[in-house]
């Protein structure tokens, strides 16, 4: 092989040299371009915001797959996978509390993480465990002391319930304000469960009497006093306000009293009362109900009138006016069906 000229010498290592700065540039322009843990960790949460949580499960796959350490990727996935394989997320939470160096925060948040899983998956007992490791880590965690009171009045257990309710009470002062008629239900049930009826009923007395009432007391007062019906109706029409959601559940109630005590005629005024403190579109669909079982087509339809000139939009309305408008007692009953059932989905008024 021949020696190259000078002149050729210095274009061939020209030619290196330049090929070695395009390599640099193409090189340092990629890990420019690719987004560090930091960035890829943002770039994921702005996908979850935006709903593309396949987009935010893939870029936490890399973050995790370059760092497994990094335990906030960890956590971030797991509540991703939670909605589709609750199992992989119980696996994927449980991974990161077993790391044996990890923070306080993140323990926590793992616990807290490992106990929504749980929760999803109906397996309260292991929640409950998990509810109350969270507790060990941050006492007042308000979250976790609200799910195990859910859990413990689900399981009717009124001592753990009224624990956890004080507990919450301390910690937040807008609960303490807004719950005292809570406190005095779950020490009503407390007493009831000991059979301390005389302090059952006081507490449970004490609970209606406070500003914001708990619903739940009234139901029980109502049932306690089953035998005096008016005074059950009264706490029954109470619930009816205090929950307008399950009001239909008091109103069948107080029906069902009625009917096994023959007073037919109080259901009628029952409803009527009901319209005179506002439009109800159960109220309305029942009333008519009675009135055309009872062949009184006029007054049904005054009743119809008079709502659609103030609430004309409303479908339960429509759907009576419709009712009366056919003398199909089939017919009629399809409608009643679908008006209560839409009503109750909450799906019309």
């Amino acid at each position: 092989m021949g020696i190259l000229p000078l002149d050729s010498l210095n274009i061939f290592l020209l030619s290196i040299v330049v090929l070695i700065i395009i390599f640099s540039v193409i090189v340092s322009n990629r890990k420019k371009n690719k987004p560090s843990d930091p960035e890829a960790f943002n770039e994921a949460l702005r996908a979850l915001v935006e709903g593309k949580n396949d987009k935010a499960y893939l870029l936490l796959r890399e973050i995790i797959a370059k760092d497994s350490s990094n335990v906030d990727a960890f956590l971030l996935l797991g509540d991703i996978v939670r909605e589709k394989d609750v199992e992989q997320a119980i696996k994927i939470h449980q991974s990161v509390i077993l790391r044996p160096k990890i923070s306080k925060k993140h323990k926590t948040e793992a616990h807290i993480a490992l106990s929504k899983d749980l929760l999803k998956n109906r397996n309260f007992v292991r929640a409950e465990i998990e509810l109350k490791n969270v507790l060990q880590t941050e006492k007042n965690n308000k979250w976790a002391l609200e799910k195990l009171k859910d859990i413990s009045t689900e399981n009717k257990n009124w001592k753990d319930a009224l624990h956890y309710e004080k507990l919450l009470m301390k910690t937040d002062s807008e609960h303490k304000k807004n719950d005292e008629s809570m406190l005095n239900f779950y020490i009503a049930m407390d007493y009831k469960s000991k059979d301390n009826i005389k302090n059952y009923k006081y507490y449970l007395e004490k609970s209606v009497a406070c500003e914001k009432i708990y619903p739940d007391s009234l139901v029980e007062l109502a049932e306690h006093n089953s035998e005096n019906i008016d005074l059950s109706i009264t706490y029954l029409k109470m619930y009816a306000k205090n929950k307008p959601i399950d009001r239909i559940y008091a109103y069948n109630k107080i029906e069902n009293l009625l009917f096994d005590n023959k007073r037919f005629n109080d259901v009628e005024f029952l409803y009527q009362d009901s319209l005179n403190d506002g439009f109800d579109g159960y109220a309305l669909n029942r009333l008519v109900d009675i009135l055309l079982e009872k062949g009184e087509i006029e007054e049904s339809k005054d009743l119809v009138d008079k709502f659609m000139k103030s609430q004309h939009n409303c479908h339960s309305i429509r759907l009576n006016k419709l009712k009366i408008e056919t003398s199909d007692f089939e017919l009629r009953k399809s409608i009643s069906t679908l008006c209560n059932e839409m009503i109750k989905d909450e799906i019309i008024q």
